[in-house]
């Protein structure tokens, strides 16, 4: 048993161990960018192997995390390379893997270095799409702690697109997230951002951050930045007329590039034969702008030649790949003659067999078809039979009014019968003969028939608000005409008496089922009256009423601020 745990302990120590190696060896991957900044292709190199020993040796679920590390790192190093598109490629491939993962953190920072490449590239749409993206993944997961290099690379984005007062406030928002949560590298482009956007309105504070950054590149051994830093301080208080003070941080930017053996001096060489020009010093002025001159030629034939070297490398990859994809196309094209003649002769065998299934299919369609025929004119039938029994309705409805119609308003006989003559007509252009004629789209229904009566009605002196809200979608024919003729009715009668005394009138109608059946809700906000009352001639009344029975319908009512009507079907 003590033997059993003593294994157990001395394999979760080497486990451990093991854990800490890979955690360190990823760190190192940021210190190697410092170091070797003219020479990336050593720090490509260490993450290949970092990666390939990921994919083999530790290709455990728990080390998944690093695996992503490594390939953020791999796309940082190709921007300093400048090869954007390998740098893009490889940072969306880890976006991938850390959502496959499931690691948000390794997602935002996917996130954060795509911007970044968009950003170089100019393409600010997809930039701001990807700084979004990693804005929503630091708030779902709270990630507070690296909130810093979003506000860094918003900060950035707002300073290339213009926008200074913005640019400002994420720089400073960003400075204070990464000095609460100690983010080093934060810090130091918090500083850096500032010393560039207060250079004009504030270039004290402005020499106060450039000379922070300075400060913590030194620390880290980045000199090359860092020298900048000192030479965009010095060009400051050049353009402040303190030329002392100048003469000092472009000493101090010369010396360290000078004394760490760094290519990049011509800008500081230049800055340095502006100073000599401005005290009069013309020898040196000019002693330095020769120097500048040269080593501006040297960084160009340089750069030309690595142009040159990537250029030759990628034709030689490329005609490599014109060789391989040669012999892929003869081996395809082989292939694929002999697949066409296996198919040709497979074709022809089943083609006999697809005319005969083909005849039998088409005898099978005639017949169909026959029988649709048939019961298309069955609907016909049967529509012809519905109109007939609804103008059957009309002529019912006109023999009351014969009995009961005030004579002396004639024209609101005629409006009255034409809204009721609408329903019926408006039901009818619903359906379709190609459709089932036994159903109705209630909810186009009930708006369209509803609005047709209030505009019949509606003045310019007096507006109404008229809210239709339906949550069914079909209703029998047999359901939607009677209930058609209510609503006609309801609408008529508020439209004819209810807003006399106001400005503005509201009509509601909602029709909603649920497990009980329908209901329908009718209300205004006018003077309201007693629906159970009969009036003197109360013919709209009686109508409601008969088509409710109709519907088999149970009612409620209330009249206190304006009319409601409540029926249950």
């Amino acid at each position: 048993m003590r033997h059993s745990f003593f294994l157990l302990f001395i394999a979760s120590h080497f486990s451990m161990a093991q854990d800490i190696d890979i955690k360190k060896r990823v760190e190192r991957l940021d210190s190697l960018m410092s170091l070797h900044h003219n020479n990336y292709d050593y720090v490509e190199q260490e993450a290949d192997a970092l990666y390939h020993l990921l994919n083999t040796k530790y290709a455990a679920k728990e080390y998944n995390g690093f695996k992503v590390d490594v390939m953020l790192h791999k796309a940082q190093v190709y921007l300093q390379k400048r090869e954007n598109k390998k740098a893009l490629q490889i940072a969306i491939e880890a976006s991938d893997k850390a959502r496959e993962y499931q690691l948000p953190e390794k997602k935002y920072r996917s996130s954060l270095i795509i911007a970044l490449t968009y950003e170089i590239t100019s393409d600010f749409i997809s930039c701001r799409k990807y700084l979004d993206e990693a804005y929503r993944i630091s708030r779902q997961h709270q990630l507070d702690s690296v909130y810093s290099a979003y506000c860094i690379r918003m900060s950035s984005f707002y300073r290339l697109t213009n926008k200074r007062d913005s640019s400002a406030h994420f720089a400073y928002e960003g400075l204070e997230y990464a000095q609460t949560y100690n983010n080093s590298r934060e810090i130091t482009d918090a500083y850096i951002l500032l010393g560039m956007l207060l250079r004009k309105d504030n270039y004290k504070e402005s020499v106060r951050y450039s000379s922070l950054a300075a400060k913590r590149l030194i620390e880290r051994k980045d000199f090359l930045p860092a020298a900048m830093q000192l030479s965009n301080i010095s060009r400051t208080l050049y353009e402040q007329k303190q030329i002392d003070g100048s003469f000092m941080y472009n000493d101090s930017a010369l010396s360290l590039l000078e004394k760490n053996n760094i290519a990049g001096l011509f800008r500081i060489y230049q800055y340095r034969s502006n100073l000599f020009e401005a005290v009069g010093n013309i020898d040196s002025a000019f002693y330095y702008f020769r120097k500048y001159h040269d080593s501006y030629l040297s960084y160009i034939e340089k750069t030309e030649v690595a142009e040159t070297r990537k250029i030759t490398e990628q034709y030689e990859n490329d005609k490599k790949e014109a060789v391989i994809k040669s012999r892929e196309h003869q081996l395809f094209f082989i292939g694929s003659l002999l697949a066409v003649i296996v198919f040709g002769s497979v074709v022809l065998f089943r083609k006999n067999r697809q005319i005969n299934k083909q005849n039998r299919i088409i005898s099978t369609q005639l017949g169909e078809l026959t029988k649709t025929l048939d019961q298309k004119q069955m609907l016909l039938s049967e529509l012809q039979h519905r109109v007939k029994n609804n103008l059957q309705h009309v002529i019912s409805i006109l023999e009351i009014q014969k009995e009961s119609v005030d004579f002396n308003n004639i024209d609101e006989l005629i409006r009255g019968n034409q809204n009721r003559i609408h329903s019926m007509a408006l039901l009818h252009k619903k359906l379709n003969v190609s459709d089932n004629v036994h159903e109705v789209d209630v909810k186009r229904y009930v708006t369209e028939l509803s609005e047709l009566v209030k505009d019949s009605y509606e003045s310019h002196s007096k507006k109404v608000n008229l809210q239709v809200h339906v949550e069914i979608e079909k209703i029998s024919l047999e359901k939607a005409l009677p209930l058609g003729l209510i609503i006609v009715e309801l609408v008529s009668n508020s439209m004819k008496h209810a807003f006399k005394k106001l400005n503005i009138g509201i009509i509601n109608i909602e029709l909603t089922k649920d497990a009980n059946g329908h209901t329908l809700y009718y209300s205004d906000n006018g003077s309201g009256f007693d629906f159970n009352a009969p009036g003197e001639k109360g013919l709209g009344q009686e109508i409601i009423k008969g088509l409710i029975d109709q519907l088999g319908g149970v009612t409620e009512t209330k009249s206190d601020n304006g009319f409601e009507l409540t029926v249950w079907f």
